[in-house]
């Protein structure tokens, strides 16, 4: 029996230290340089027909995941990277100073041990261990034991133990290096050669997206982490003569977070000499077909609340029709204050700074989401695509693609651009919006455009992030990376909030909550936001009386009680906050029914998200980016 029930985790550390101590005195470095293992764990169980009766030993080590003692008798699960197998411990077979010191193995601790498999009469494989050597002592107790990992955020900022308990995770990461393994093998198997190309960009160019800066101390100037997986120096390639290439790395943008998008992740771009974009249409649906078959064995997903088969010949939509199909007008023959005005009759916001490209796609994103594919969109208007080649037989139109899967865009396309004087005409139309503020809008690379004018052929170019991998294996854009960047939990921040911040709880009017559930509502948001946030949102300073008492004084900043109409515009309010990068806590009508967490995780995850009714959420974060999103709802009066 395990003897650290009942026992406190500070208690347990105390204890296992004395261990390793103990180890110590007797000779035994608790934490040795090497192991003699000499095969995995599935391995022996493979060959266990083999081995059982042969008396021939195996050497296997791993982490120590269970331990029952029965006298003389140890019972442990050992498991290494590719499974689990029982160890039996005898002190008639170690002798009693060795099976003293296997005693003294704690779960968790990594081991290895000496001995022949058999089957025990329970008629489970076990190894009779003859030898066995600490590799590796633990001092912490495993978190499935004592505290738990409770939500994503525990399992997420200590993910190493996420793995550790968690088969399935582990899996998906295996998963993770077959998608990237896959893509690699299916371009080099077609001719592309990988390249590397700079991180660190004087300027940062290839998408419409908002940098990192950072100082290079020896060069003594600001560089900007890039944007995009090389397209201007894979383009630079194509004109000193390479025809195909591809990169797969690291890129970074400064902007919001949701479900599906972080700030570093990693990205696919390939481009290719000669071909333009049908070429490359038919490369990318053969491309995404080999990927899904090669990681997860199949070409039926389900994401979300669609069903998609990624099989067959993907039908192509046009982007201009599509919109005018949906939304009954045409973004190529309509001015920008009738684009201005189909917006805001929708109820989305736009920022004043936003040009015609950046209106019509905010057009495009609400039809985007209802489209589950897998179709490519194609015959993009120029405006929304200043690095693509015009169609020769209308202008207004790109030679670009992208394959829709799930409401999303999954990859980009195009028939590059290699007019330098079209090039530089848009690059500069793009450089005119960054100074009027938008600064997602494109840099002007003077360098690039010179490269254009010694000639590149035509090229088509392609790209996808692990987003794809993310859809295809149902998970959030947290979730299917291994270490994603999280906001510290200490209070020490490094340099200073740049902004004041905010918090406002929003309501949900047709829900028709009486006095009691609105406060029980805002009561509940506030205490999630209060034990989640690392943040100091208020200040409070102390009171005193004549006789010395204390009293709390007012804190400086409350938080806003507001409504919102009904439950679509908050789940629209909950997205559009979370792409801003702003913190969101739900409460639902199943939270104020029952303080049951397993009934409650029960009946939502049998309904799809529209079918949840929020009873209210709260936001958090950039004063101006929460007054923007919540100052046209009214003020909770009663």
């Amino acid at each position: 029996m395990d003897n650290e029930l009942g026992t406190t985790e500070r208690e347990i550390i105390e204890q296992r230290l004395q261990k390793a101590s103990l180890l110590r005195t007797e000779g035994v470095n608790p934490y040795p340089s090497r192991s003699n293992r000499n095969c995995l764990i599935s391995e022996a169980t493979s060959n266990k027909e083999s081995l059982i009766g042969s008396q021939k030993a195996v050497i296997v080590a791993g982490r120590m995941m269970a331990k029952r003692g029965h006298g003389k008798l140890i019972f442990a699960d050992l498991e290494d990277e590719t499974g689990k197998i029982q160890l039996v411990f005898r002190q008639d077979i170690l002798g009693e100073k060795n099976f003293a010191l296997a005693s003294v193995y704690d779960v968790g601790d990594f081991i290895e041990a000496f001995g022949p498999l058999f089957v025990t009469k329970a008629g489970e494989l076990s190894i009779e261990v003859h030898e066995t050597n600490i590799l590796a002592k633990s001092i912490r107790p495993l978190p499935e034991q004592w505290f738990g990992l409770k939500d994503e955020e525990s399992r997420l900022r200590k993910r190493y133990l996420d793995l550790i308990l968690n088969k399935e995770v582990r899996e998906l990461f295996y998963k993770r290096a077959k998608f990237w393994q896959s893509t690699r093998n299916f371009l080099v198997e077609r001719g592309f050669i990988e390249v590397e190309t700079p991180v660190l960009e004087n300027t940062a160019g290839g998408a419409d997206a908002d940098p990192f800066v950072t100082h290079h101390n020896a060069l003594d100037m600001d560089v900007y982490l890039r944007i995009s997986m090389g397209e201007l120096w894979q383009k630079r390639l194509m004109v000193a003569g390479f025809t195909k290439t591809f990169e797969i790395g690291r890129q970074f943008r400064n902007e919001g977070m949701s479900r599906e998008h972080l700030q570093d992740y990693t990205q696919m771009e390939f481009y290719w000499g000669y071909a333009n974009y049908n070429d490359s249409m038919r490369l990318v649906q053969d491309l995404y077909q080999h990927i899904a078959k090669e990681t997860f064995g199949t070409l039926k997903f389900k994401i979300g609340k669609f069903d998609i088969d990624l099989s067959g010949d993907w039908p192509k939509i046009d982007y201009v029709s599509t919109i005018h199909e949906r939304l009954d007008i045409d973004v190529l023959s309509a001015s920008d204050a009738e684009i201005k005005e189909k917006i805001t009759s929708l109820g989305v916001k736009f920022s004043p700074v936003d040009k015609r490209g950046r209106l019509i796609d905010i057009l495009w994103k609400q039809i985007r989401r209802t489209i589950a594919g897998p179709v490519f969109l194609i015959n993009h208007p120029v405006e929304v695509s200043p690095l693509a080649k015009r169609k020769e037989d209308d202008p207004r139109l790109v030679e670009r693609y992208q394959p829709i899967i799930a409401g999303s865009e999954l990859g980009n396309g195009y028939s590059e651009l290699n007019d330098p004087v079209d090039q530089a005409e848009r690059f500069g139309e793009q450089a005119k919006m960054r100074d009027e503020g938008d600064t997602e809008a494109q840099m002007f690379d003077h360098d690039f455009i010179e490269a254009l004018e010694y000639g590149m052929p035509p090229t088509t170019g392609f790209g996808f992030s692990e987003r794809l991998f993310s859809f295809l294996a149902n998970k959030s854009a947290r979730e299917a990376q291994l270490f994603p960047l999280l906001r510290p939990e200490s209070k020490n921040k490094i340099g200073r909030a740049k902004e004041t911040k905010l918090a406002t709880v929003i309501l949900n009017k047709s829900s028709k909550l009486n006095h009691w559930q609105q406060l029980n509502a805002v009561a509940h948001l506030n205490a999630s936001f209060a034990a989640r946030s690392s943040d100091n949102l208020i200040l409070q300073d102390k009171i005193r009386t004549k006789d010395g008492a204390e009293i709390n004084l007012n804190i400086q900043a409350a938080i806003l009680v507001r409504e919102a109409s009904d439950n679509p515009v908050l789940i629209d309010l909950i997205e559009v906050a979370r792409s801003r990068g702003l913190e969101v806590y739900e409460f639902i009508r199943e939270m104020v029914e029952s303080s049951d967490d397993k009934k409650i995780a029960g009946s939502t995850v049998q309904k799809n998200l529209d079918q949840v009714e929020f009873l209210g959420i709260l936001i958090y974060g950039k004063k101006s980016l929460v007054a923007e999103l919540t100052e046209n709802f009214p003020l909770v009066k009663e």
